[in-house]
C-alpha cells in the first residue's frame, strides 16, 4: 500500500473546482445567447449538475454542444465530490477507529524502516497502524497509516499504544524516539517495546537507563552487525582461508562500522586466532579513532587497528593505492572487507572500485559485505562484479533479526539465563541478594545484557571446540549438542575456554570504557577493574568465574543436559 494513498488523490481535488468553473461558464455563455440577464443564466447553468438530466435530456438544450458539454462536467463535479466526501469520511473514521479500537501492532515514527515495519506486521495479518506516516492511508481499517496529528506527539502515543500488544518506534531523531518509547510504555505498560535507534553508544545507554524488562532498545547498527557475524562468522572465514587472525577492512566506519568492529573484538575471538586486524578507511578516520580511544582506552589491547585517512569510490581513490595496498599488507592476509556506507548508490560504488583496487594490488579477494537497504541490487556471494558481493543491513532483515514482533524476544538469551539458573544451587538460585541469578523478567538490564552477549559468543566458543559449523551455524535460539558432542572433555580443554572467555569478557570491558586497576575491589564509577588482566595471573576464585560461564554455556546447549 501507499504509504499516502486512500479512496481519493487528494493532490487532484483541484480539477472539481476547475470543472465547476467549467461547467459553469459553459451554462452562462449559453443562456446569455438567449438573451437572458446575467443571474438568470447563472441561476440555470446550476441545472448542469443535475445528474438526472431532467433539465438538458431533449429540446434546444441537446442542440447546444455548449449545454452537452456542460453536463457531462457538471456530473463529473458531482461524481468526485461525492467520492472526495466518502475519502474524506474515510479517513476520519479510520482515524477514530485507530484511537477507540484495539490495533494489535503499533509503529511509531518517520524512519524509512518505520515503513519497513508497518509492511512487515501486515503481512502477518495482525492490525497494525502506524503513526508518524508522511500522510494518510488506508487500504482496510486492519492497517492504517496516520500522519502526526496537530497536538503533542507523546500525547498522540499514549492514545493511540494503549491496547497494543507490540509496539516498533523508528524515529530519524534518536532523542525523540526515547521520549516517544516513554510515551508509548505509559500508554501500553503491557506492551513490548522495541525502540530501534541509530547511535549505538546512545542505544546501549538508553536501555540501561530505562532498565525495563519489556523495552527494548537497540541500536540498528549492533542488530545489523550481529546478524551478519551470525551468518557469515570472519572467524570461520579464517579458518578456511589458512589466516592466523581476522583482518578486516572497513570502508567507512560510521556507525555500522563501528558496531562490526566491535562484534569483531568481542564476540569473534576463539583459541585459535590472534588478536584481530582493523584497518579503517574514512574520510574521518582519525577523528573517529579519537573517538573511539576515549571510549575505549585500552583499545589497543583488544585489537591490531590502522585508521586511515582516505576514501574508496568511484570518484576518488586516496591515499595512493600504492599506501592503500603498503597497510594492507603490513596487517597481513586480508580475511573479509566491509563496506559501511549510508547511500546504496555510494556502497556499491565504493564495493566495485575496492574490487577493482585489490585486483590491481594483486591480493588474494576476500568476501566484501556492502551495507544495502535493498539486498536484490546483488548475488549472494558467488558471481562475478556485483554478484560477487553480500548485502547486509536490509531494513526487513534488520527487523527480523530485532524480533520486534516476538512475544518473547531474546529467545537464545532467555534460554541461556534459565540454564544458568537451573546450573545453580538452590540457595544461591532463590537468594534476594543474587541479583545476576533473577528470573529474566526480573533481570536488570545490565544482566540482560551480560546474557545477550554470552549467547553472542557461542558459536566462536563451539568453533574453538571443533564443532562443525553446520551444528551451529545460522541456528535460531540457542545451537544443540547431541548427546556425543561437548565444548570440553577434561580439565585442559575446559582451562583454554575459560581463557578465551576472560579473553571475550576482557575484550567486552574495555570496549565498554574499563581500564586496569592494581586495587582490590572494582570501581563502578571510574570504570577501573583488577581483573582485566590474563587469565594466567588471576587467582583460582577469578578464574573459577569463567570456569562456570564455560560450564553454563555447555550446560545449555546439550540437548539432554546433565544431570
Amino acid at each position: 500500500m501507499n504509504e499516502t494513498g486512500g479512496l481519493f488523490p487528494f493532490r487532484l481535488a483541484w480539477v472539481i473546482p476547475v470543472a465547476a468553473v467549467v461547467t459553469l461558464g459553459l451554462g452562462v455563455w449559453a443562456w446569455s445567447d438567449q438573451h437572458l440577464p446575467f443571474d438568470e443564466s447563472l441561476y440555470r447553468s446550476v441545472a448542469l449538475f443535475d445528474i438526472d438530466g431532467n433539465s438538458y435530456s431533449h429540446g434546444e438544450a441537446m442542440q447546444d454542444w455548449r449545454f452537452r458539454v456542460g453536463r457531462w462536467t457538471g456530473a463529473g463535479v458531482v461524481l468526485s465530490s461525492l467520492l472526495a466526501l466518502a475519502a474524506l469520511l474515510h479517513e476520519h473514521l479510520a482515524t477514530g477507529l485507530a484511537r477507540w479500537t484495539k490495533q494489535a501492532v503499533v509503529v511509531v515514527g518517520s524512519a524509512p524502516l518505520a515503513l519497513a515495519a508497518f509492511e512487515a506486521a501486515r503481512r502477518t495479518g495482525r492490525s497494525t497502524l502506524w503513526l508518524g506516516a508522511a500522510g494518510f492511508g488506508s487500504a482496510s481499517f486492519r492497517d492504517i497509516a496516520l500522519a502526526w496529528p496537530q497536538r503533542e506527539r507523546a500525547r498522540a502515543v499514549r492514545e493511540h499504544t494503549r491496547k497494543a500488544d507490540h509496539v516498533l518506534i523508528a524515529d530519524d531523531d534518536d532523542a525523540e524516539a526515547l521520549s516517544l518509547a516513554r510515551a508509548a510504555r505509559e500508554g501500553a505498560p503491557d506492551a513490548q517495546i522495541t525502540v530501534l535507534m541509530r547511535d549505538m553508544r546512545l542505544a546501549e545507554d538508553a536501555a540501561a537507563t530505562l532498565n525495563e524488562p519489556k523495552t527494548r532498545v537497540l541500536s540498528t547498527a549492533a542488530v545489523a552487525a550481529r546478524a551478519l557475524a551470525a551468518a557469515h562468522p570472519p572467524f570461520l572465514i579464517a579458518q578456511q582461508r589458512g589466516h592466523p587472525r581476522i583482518h578486516a577492512l572497513m570502508v567507512g566506519f560510521g556507525q555500522t562500522g563501528q558496531a562490526i568492529a566491535r562484534d569483531l573484538i568481542v564476540n569473534c575471538r576463539t583459541t585459535y586466532l590472534d588478536l584481530p586486524r582493523i584497518t579503517v578507511i574514512d574520510p574521518a578516520a582519525k577523528a573517529l579513532e579519537g573517538v573511539l580511544r576515549v571510549r575505549a582506552p585500552e583499545l589497543d589491547q583488544c585489537a591490531d587497528s590502522l585508521f586511515i585517512d582516505g576514501e574508496i569510490g568511484g570518484r576518488a581513490v586516496r591515499p595512493n593505492p600504492a599506501v592503500i595496498a603498503r597497510d594492507l599488507a603490513a596487517g597481513g592476509p586480508l580475511t573479509v572487507a566491509y563496506v559501511c556506507l549510508t547511500e546504496d548508490v555510494g556502497a556499491l560504488s565504493a564495493a566495485a572500485t575496492l574490487q577493482s583496487l585489490l585486483r590491481a594490488m594483486d591480493i588474494d579477494q576476500p568476501p566484501i559485505f556492502v551495507q544495502l537497504r535493498k539486498s536484490q541490487i546483488v548475488g549472494d556471494g558467488g558471481g562475478q562484479g556485483l554478484d560477487a558481493l553480500t548485502a547486509f543491513g536490509e531494513l526487513d532483515s534488520v527487523l527480523e533479526a530485532s524480533e520486534f514482533l516476538s512475544d518473547a524476544p531474546d529467545v537464545a538469551a532467555r534460554a541461556f539465563c534459565e540454564a544458568y539458573r537451573a546450573g545453580l544451587p538452590a540457595d544461591e538460585r532463590d537468594n534476594p541478594a543474587n541479583r545476576s541469578a533473577f528470573r529474566w523478567d526480573r533481570l536488570d538490564e545490565t544482566w540482560r545484557q551480560s546474557n545477550r552477549d554470552l549467547v553472542a559468543h557461542i558459536a566462536a566458543k563451539l568453533a574453538s571446540a571443533n564443532i562443525p559449523p553446520e551444528r551451529w551455524r545460522g541456528i535460531t535460539g540457542l545451537p544443540r549438542l547431541d548427546a556425543n558432542e561437548r565444548l570440553y572433555r577434561g580439565h585442559s580443554d575446559l582451562e583454554l575456554l575459560s581463557r578465551l572467555e576472560h579473553e571475550r569478557w576482557n575484550a567486552q570491558r574495555r570496549m565498554e570504557g574499563w581500564r586496569y586497576v592494581d586495587a582490590p575491589s572494582k570501581d563502578q564509577l571510574r570504570r577501573l577493574h583488577p581483573s582485566l588482566q590474563s587469565y594466567d595471573v588471576l587467582t583460582e576464585p577469578v578464574k573459577e568465574y569463567d570456569r562456570i560461564m564455560v560450564r553454563q554455556t555447555q550446560q545449555a546447549v546439550l540437548a539432554e543436559p546433565d544431570d
